[in-house]
């Protein structure tokens, strides 16, 4: 920190200081559990793998089943067949995609549409960033995934599944949906709070600078 931000830091006055603290200290879970989930979810890619080069070894050998059982278990019924496998891919790519969204929007590795953001200061990107999240982020999470609820519980009342003898219980990947967005729209909360606290004590952009090198 050189000496011009210390003297600005010094001279800020107290209330902003201490409102900036407990703005950052709400943000923190808020952020923490879209990171640690995102995070997580980076481990499907493993995941999608396996399940990708078992299809293509299962097309190659011309096998259809691979495994069959009695009892029908959650998501597989009671087989695993290729067109089980196949489904599983984008259901697990659906996961890691909605579960993910929350790690890039904190890591800011999402994509931005906006032609200000990058020419403006520190203080003029947080307030894009709040005034795009409460107008655009927040409200459009909050709908669909209050839209999407409907489908998720038609879903579970009829038992909807693979009509190919692939996966059953539909509504786990579709209620992925609405949770992911609740995320989403959590992390965004998180954000705004972030950055409200950023704009009344620069001091944080200044020691985010200096971890960054």
């Amino acid at each position: 920190m050189n000496s011009k931000t210390g003297h600005y830091s010094d001279s800020l006055p107290p209330w902003r200081n201490g409102l900036a603290r407990i703005l950052a200290a709400i943000a923190v879970p808020l952020i923490a559990i879209g990171v640690w989930l995102g995070r997580v979810s980076s481990w499907l890619v493993l995941a999608i793998m396996f399940v990708v080069l078992t299809t293509v070894a299962m097309n190659a050998v011309g096998w259809n089943e691979l495994f069959r059982w009695d009892d029908e278990v959650l998501l597989l019924g009671n087989a695993i067949t290729i067109n089980s496998v196949t489904e599983m891919q984008w259901h697990l790519f659906g996961l890691m995609t909605l579960i993910g969204g929350s790690y890039a929007l904190h890591s800011d590795t999402h994509v931005r549409v906006d032609i200000l953001h990058h020419r403006l200061g520190p203080a003029g990107r947080h307030w894009v960033d709040i005034i795009g999240h409460l107008i655009f982020l927040i409200p459009f999470c909050v709908l669909i995934a209050w839209l999407s609820k409907h489908f998720v519980q038609m879903s579970y009342l009829s038992g909807e599944q693979s009509n190919y003898g692939g996966l059953t219980d539909r509504y786990l990947i579709k209620g992925a949906l609405p949770a992911g967005l609740a995320l989403l729209a959590i992390s965004g909360v998180g954000q705004i709070f972030d950055r409200l606290a950023r704009i009344l004590d620069p001091r944080r952009d200044a020691k985010e600078a200096e971890h960054a090198r």
